[in-house]
């Protein structure tokens, strides 16, 4: 079981204000409607006026975050795996059958929770919102003590709120249906899921593959001096939390050459990005090989004293290098190189990664 960071700040905040206004509204709603007494029925009727602004004003502010940010995405609907999701919750689930989907910081949602939530956010808010408003400002100020009929606005609010509330118990009961019973829950409060190997590998992976397309835009307007702050650093929020996993198992894929050197300075183990990028044919070619490698002279001294910060503790990130190519050939990228530790703490080695910037460089 391994942890991913799925939830940041924002989506906990205002998941957990707007259950809480949901619910308030609901506990007042009902005591407008006479059902059970609390607070009071003037006292449950200013409240429940307040939390509706409160959830009004929230709601306004996450739309305005989700088209900021893009997390608008996550609610396009798709029928794709639509009839899988359906019958994981009515047969899979209670066969211990795989999740039909991967639950990832870029798709949260599976597809049946797009469409619910879409729904919830283009239908039925809207319409306890206007239903709400047109019964307090239509009782409050175009009424004016003239006995005409409301039963339909409060009717339709009602049966808004009954359906919020069902959402909510519905809500309630699929987070139970997560890797384990609490998991889904622990997400929404720490921000970390709690995953099978398979499903973390996959939402660690498509997290890196989005931060490298973004990546690779930014590297066709970069400086060069800018390139790692610009780049790297949105690669090392996938990292961040893919601390249980090899670097080079998140790396494979995506063309990105890695690296881990021992603390003897040579090389333990490079993928295959790396091998391209130094025109190796063969990995024999480059394990147990001093960390010298494949470099002009003068840059045996620079790379050397790097390599002795980052087994201090410190993490490199670097510009833009020269590097020298098994056939002879110059080529240029960036590198991060962080240390490796073991279980107790111990630094024994370095890795990292590099992107190339050959190309970037002919262009500059």
């Amino acid at each position: 079981m391994k942890k991913v960071y799925i939830y940041n700040k924002y989506n906990r905040f205002w998941h957990w204000t707007q259950a809480a206004l949901i619910l308030f509204l609901a506990l007042t709603g009902l005591e407008v409607h006479g059902t059970m007494q609390i607070f009071g029925y003037e006292n449950a009727v200013i409240y429940h006026n307040n939390a509706a602004w409160s959830l009004i004003v929230l709601i306004v502010f996450t739309i305005f975050w989700d088209f900021t940010i893009g997390e608008w995405k996550q609610y396009i609907p798709t029928l794709k795996l639509m009839t899988d999701q359906i019958n994981y919750y009515i047969t899979g689930i209670f066969k211990k059958a795989p999740h039909p989907t991967h639950k990832t910081k870029y798709t949260k949602f599976n597809p049946l929770q797009r469409m619910t939530y879409l729904g919830l956010k283009m239908l039925i808010i809207p319409v306890m919102i206007t239903s709400g408003l047109l019964y307090f400002y239509f009782f409050s100020n175009i009424n004016n003590g003239t006995p005409l009929s409301l039963d339909w606005i409060a009717h339709l609010h009602t049966f808004g709120a009954f359906i919020l509330v069902g959402f909510v118990i519905v809500h309630v009961y699929l987070t139970t249906t997560g890797h384990t019973v609490t998991s889904s829950i622990k997400a929404m409060i720490t921000g970390w899921e709690e995953m099978s190997d398979e499903d973390a590998k996959y939402a660690i992976e498509e997290g890196l593959q989005v931060k490298l397309n973004e990546m690779k835009a930014e590297l066709k307007t970069a400086q060069k001096d800018e390139l790692l702050d610009n780049a790297l650093k949105h690669v090392e929020e996938i990292f961040g939390f893919t601390h249980d996993f090899s670097l080079k198992k998140a790396v494979d894929k995506t063309g990105i050459g890695y690296f881990r050197i021992n603390k003897d300075g040579r090389y333990e183990e490079v993928n295959d990005g790396w091998l391209n990028m130094y025109k190796c044919t063969a990995i024999e070619d480059v394990l147990n090989k001093p960390i010298a490698l494949n470099r002009d002279r003068e840059d045996i001294d620079i790379v050397e004293n790097i390599f002795k910060r980052v087994m201090k503790g410190e993490t490199i990130q670097s510009g833009e290098v020269k590097r020298v190519c098994k056939t002879g050939e110059i080529g240029y990228h960036t590198f991060t190189a962080s240390p490796v530790r073991d279980s107790e703490g111990i630094i024994v080695g370095i890795e990292g990664f590099i992107i190339d910037t050959t190309q970037q460089h002919k262009i500059n």
